[in-house]
């Protein structure tokens, strides 16, 4: 016998699916909405991972790293397990960027898995606060090696200093602002300056020990320091150097093909990780312990070392290109963070506008020189290295915890590319760690200060700004007149995912 409740129900599944359908209509993004050009291949991708992790770092770097552990050996050992961590890391992330390939990376990531609070959080702190941080520093070694061109002395006054780093800090935003494709280029370029620059200290190390001469190298692990919180700030040290490895991440809705991710990620991180153990060795091979740890550039120390003042000169000029290539890459990634979190209602629509003419990310562009040249002008190198190396471990972290809550409620969902959940569970627990030893240190006052900033001034604001349910009239009110205003002033409009 025919049931006729069989009917009802069929005729109530076709109308929730035409309504599913009439929903999905009226969100989707019409086409003649301005969206980011998809122009990135393997090459512009592994160049913008590359040129993004080899910035600073590795030039200035090892001097912390070689003080904490106190020996050769054991500083080898630590770059080692450094690109180690790294690999395993960027290997998580290609689960969730080919799950998830848009851009924004731990913001849509820590959304999907566990809902917005989490992904303003992680926004709020590490983009509002520690981009302009991370980018600052990277101007002022760029200022110090700069003036090594030209001095012995490379501290100069303050004008000089700061002002310089502005100067080329609003030459890049511009060109990022008005030429994307040119920009690209002059990444892949960058790029190889950089390797360039670490091959010269590479070949500088393998014709010092040619010679015989073996005498750093041979005090071993003599001397290694076992302080838990020393080691904790090695290691913050260095996977700090090794940080960037994201950039593409937060760049996939412009790769041609997500699914170039894993290639991607492996090839940089190989070429990354190689290039910094036989830097790293040459550094401990060619100077002693003492200059090792010493406050000074080593690049520029191993180059008057090796090949006296016309070293110094020339190699000041390699590594003052290559790290702008780093300031490139933080300027590329970190505006399309902001314009994805802006797109996603995370942040305010206006850091969603996007350039009609140039789709490119205006606002965040605008709001990233600001604050960036803000601690261009109150800070130093190695109080701002500090600042931006704590709390960003937590969130990574969390998405790689993300990575296996997912499997389970996201079943279903398409992977095309399916971790071994070791290593996410090993992303997890060194990121855990990472969190937990600044607080048994010297940092521990940092510590709070950054933990403080998160929970008392990030949960507030998400509430009063963000949440739907809860934010204030006003604020909504006031966003709308700014997107509005601003979107008539920059030629640009917001589209929202």
């Amino acid at each position: 016998m025919h049931d006729a409740r069989v009917d009802v129900n069929i005729m109530e599944l076709e109308v929730v699916k035409e309504d599913e359908v009439a929903v999905a209509t009226s969100t989707s993004i019409p086409e003649d909405k301005v969206t980011m050009k998809k122009n990135i291949n393997v090459l512009h991708g592994t160049c913008l991972v590359v040129s993004s992790v080899v910035g600073t770092g590795i030039f200035i770097s090892p001097n912390a790293i070689s003080r904490n552990v106190n020996s050769p050996a054991m500083s080898i050992m630590v770059w080692l397990l450094g690109g180690v961590v790294a690999t395993i890391g960027g290997i998580t992330y290609c689960e969730l960027g080919t799950m998830f390939p848009s851009n924004g990376a731990e913001i849509t990531y820590l959304r999907k898995a566990f809902g917005a609070l989490l992904s303003f959080l992680s926004c709020f702190l590490t983009q509002f606060i520690l981009s302009g941080v991370g980018m600052a520093v990277q101007f002022l070694t760029f200022s110090r090696y700069f003036w090594r061109i030209f001095y012995e002395d490379d501290s100069q006054n303050w004008f000089l200093d700061k002002g310089l780093c502005i100067l080329v800090l609003a030459a890049i935003i511009m060109m990022i602002a008005l030429k994307p494709d040119f920009t690209l280029k002059v990444v892949d370029v960058v790029t190889f300056v950089k390797l360039g620059a670490l091959a010269i200290v590479i070949m500088m190390g393998i014709i010092h020990l040619a010679r015989g001469r073996t005498e750093n190298l041979e005090v071993g692990f003599d001397g290694t320091n076992w302080n838990a919180g020393k080691w904790s700030s090695a290691w913050t040290t260095v996977l700090w150097t090794y940080g960037g490895w994201n950039a593409v991440c937060i760049m996939l809705g412009e790769v041609k093909n997500p699914r170039d991710l894993t290639k991607i990620i492996v090839f940089s991180l190989t070429i990354i990780t190689s290039f910094y153990m036989l830097a790293v060795i040459s550094y401990h091979a060619v100077l002693p312990m003492n200059k090792m740890n010493s406050d000074k550039p080593l690049a520029s120390e191993m180059a008057e070392e090796y090949m006296g003042q016309a070293g110094v000169v020339l190699f000041a000029a390699a590594v003052a290109i290559s790290t702008l290539g780093g300031n490139v890459v933080a300027l590329l990634g970190y505006s399309r963070y902001l314009q994805a979190a802006g797109a996603q209602e995370i942040l305010p629509a206006a850091f969603g506008l996007v350039s009609k003419r140039f789709r490119t990310p205006i606002f965040s562009l605008i709001y990233l020189g600001t604050t960036t040249a803000i601690f261009i002008s109150v800070g130093n190198v190695y109080s701002l290295i500090s600042y931006a190396s704590y709390t960003q471990f937590a969130f990574s972290s969390l998405c790689a915890v993300g990575v296996m809550v997912m499997r389970f409620t996201l079943p279903q969902h398409h992977r095309p590319f399916r971790v071994w959940l070791v290593f996410p569970l090993v992303t997890a627990l060194f990121g855990v760690y990472m969190f937990v030893m600044p607080w048994f240190g010297d940092d521990v006052l940092l510590s709070g200060v950054w933990l403080g900033v998160t929970l008392l001034g990030g949960i507030p604001c998400y509430f009063l700004c963000v949440n739907k349910k809860y934010r204030l009239r006003i604020l909504v009110s006031l966003s709308e007149k700014s997107v509005t205003f601003l979107s008539r002033a920059l030629n640009s409009e917001v589209n929202l995912q």
